[in-house]
């Protein structure tokens, strides 16, 4: 019968216990009448104790304690029963549990829904950065959104190229290049064509140089084989050259493909300095090959992938104005590629040139995504428009037969699909999703497998220890970039101890991410010094992680966290002082932490 009274007077329909004591006979709840006397907290089943004064919140004092106590101690039970359960389910603490809450810190008003009012203002302000050189109007703008690392935002863009004096061309080369990515109208191509031959290597240099390519660049992505480059485009370009009157098998893009990977082969070569001359020779030919045939009109699967591997060079450059050109050659490589997100076998592409554009889709598309991220602008390709299918592992085991081991293998173009695709989509998205979205996406990319493996070489040692060194951290690296911005902001709303946050759940995935990604790039820069040196995209992952670790360590935070802190930020300067003498990017990510 009591349960029934509660009821009714929960929904108003008899009136409350207390005005019920004191005759009175309220409509709505909490009634005005123990508003007035400050009883609200009565309101509708509790009754002050009767007796002289009792109209006086005062006296029920005593019964609210008690009743606090009784709150508490149930609280308190449910809170253990749940990490009782979190620990048999997951290593992470349960959101809920992150930030202890006292009965005292209860107020019906000014505490509801705290999570979402948090998120929401995290994602008012993660609108990115815009920088501008010189005046409003006029002046050059670029743009990185919410998750543009730190790298990207504190970049110099007054730097250009020093001026390459060493290098000197025939004067009609210097004006395709200087007119890169249009074709002079002017200008007949077939004689240039022949002028830019002259200045390729030999034959041994030139196959030499791909090989160094391959093998330096292969465990990264899946742009160009040996089959095509060594046994393809090389014997139909030098056959032409030992004085063949047919006409050329090959284009003028065929050619600039053979000059961009003999540039990169180059920038790579262990022998050479570090951002030589011989690169930089190379690059600017193929700049002019490729602008022999119109790349807006006459375009094929070469020219995306000549479009892509400058993308690649100007990353690698050691020049800090060329990495705007490698995004902007990515995006243009993606905008180009009219078509390649759509199966080849609508084309009616079967066999070995199905499986290579299959596999150099994905490449791009992954890479993109991952540019994405890096610099917080939109890909160039959106997911929701591919239509290409995924190579199978029997396409990978018979086409890659020979070859030297190209990308990660299929396993990443799944990736790519189920957790960098989503995550790039919630990033990047105009309307921030909620936090929960981001929970949702942190299981689905812990619950993806990464192959691992264990051989650090090959039968014919080709190192694939920096396969493997990419894929040990490979979802701890799209986790850092996921929760990036909800670390900053539990940083910023509780800065002396982010766990209390309701996203100190993003706190320690991005701490404990940017900690494993540190140790991963220390181990294989020692196993792997020169290769590490020269990939430019290592040192921008490596300062983003440092950036997160270092300022959890400078804050001094009164909590216990496993890795150290300090330590790791120790590593981390260590590691950059060691890079800093033969890599730019590490070099300028060393001034930034002094």
């Amino acid at each position: 019968m009591s349960s029934s009274k509660e009821g009714k007077r929960t929904r108003g329909e008899i009136a409350c216990a207390e005005c019920r004591r004191c005759v009175f006979n309220p409509s709505v709840l909490p009634c005005s009448t123990c508003v007035k006397r400050g009883c609200k907290m009565l309101c509708p089943n509790g009754t002050m104790p009767p007796g002289k004064g009792s109209r006086f919140v005062g006296v029920a004092e005593e019964y609210l304690r008690h009743k606090a106590a009784r709150l508490e101690e149930r609280m308190r039970s449910l809170e253990d029963a749940l990490a009782i359960v979190q620990i048999n389910t997951s290593s992470e603490p349960h959101p809920l549990l992150t930030r202890k809450w006292t009965i005292e810190e209860a107020d019906d008003e000014n505490d509801i829904d705290i999570a979402s009012t948090i998120t929401e203002n995290c994602v008012i302000d993660a609108l990115g950065s815009l920088h501008l050189d010189g005046d409003l109007q006029s002046g050059v703008t670029r743009f990185f959104g919410p998750s543009g690392g730190s790298e990207v935002r504190t970049r110099r863009f007054s730097e250009t190229a020093p001026p390459l004096t060493e290098i000197k061309l025939h004067p009609q080369i210097l004006v395709f290049d200087q007119c890169f990515p249009l074709t002079p109208s002017y200008i007949p191509t077939t004689p240039v064509r022949e002028m830019i031959e002259i200045y390729l290597p030999t034959h041994s240099r030139a196959v030499a140089l791909c090989d160094t390519f391959l093998k330096s660049l292969s465990w990264m992505f899946q742009i160009v084989s040996r089959q095509q480059i060594v046994h393809g485009v090389i014997p139909s370009i030098y056959n032409r050259r030992i004085g063949s009157l047919q006409p050329p098998a090959y284009g003028p893009h065929d050619l600039a493909l053979l000059l961009i990977v003999l540039a990169l082969g180059a920038l790579l070569d262990p022998d050479l300095p570090p951002y030589n001359i011989e690169a930089q020779h190379y690059y600017r030919l193929a700049r002019a090959a490729l602008c022999l045939q119109n790349v807006l009109v006459n375009r094929s699967v070469v020219t995306v992938k000549v479009l892509h591997l400058m993308s690649v060079y100007n990353g690698m450059s050691g020049v800090e104005s060329n990495l705007e050109n490698c995004y902007s050659l990515l995006n243009f490589a993606g905008q180009v590629a009219l078509q390649v997100n759509k199966d080849p076998s609508r084309w009616r592409f079967v066999g070995l040139e199905a499986y290579e554009r299959r596999s150099y889709f994905w490449t791009l598309f992954s890479l993109s995504l991952w540019q994405s991220l890096v610099t917080g602008r939109p890909p160039a390709i959106m997911p929701a428009f591919v239509d290409c299918q995924i190579p199978s592992d029997h396409d990978e085991a018979v086409y890659q037969s020979g070859e030297n081991p190209l990308g990660f293998g299929n396993w990443s173009s799944r990736y790519t699909v189920e957790c960098l695709a989503p995550v790039v989509e919630a990033t990047q998205a105009a309307k921030s999703p909620s936090y929960q979205t981001i929970l949702d996406l942190d299981r689905k990319i812990r619950e993806f497998t990464v192959p691992v493996s264990t051989d650090a070489t090959d039968a014919d040692g080709v190192p694939t220890g920096m396969r493997y060194f990419a894929q040990s951290y490979y979802r701890e690296l799209t986790l850092m970039f996921l929760h990036r911005g909800f670390f900053a902001q539990a940083m910023a709303d509780f800065p002396s101890d982010p766990l209390r946050s309701p996203l100190g759940q993003s706190f320690i995935v991005a701490y404990r991410s940017a900690s494993v990604l540190l140790t991963a790039t220390d181990d294989q820069f020692a196993k792997e010094p020169f290769v590490c040196s020269r990939v430019w995209r290592i040192w921008s992952f490596a300062f983003t992680a440092a950036v997160i670790v270092g300022t959890v360590a400078t804050r001094r935070l009164g909590i216990k966290l496993e890795p150290d802190p300090f330590e790791h930020l120790k590593r981390a300067c260590t590691l950059f002082n060691e890079a800093a003498l033969t890599s730019s990017r590490a070099k300028k990510a060393l001034v930034s932490f002094e």
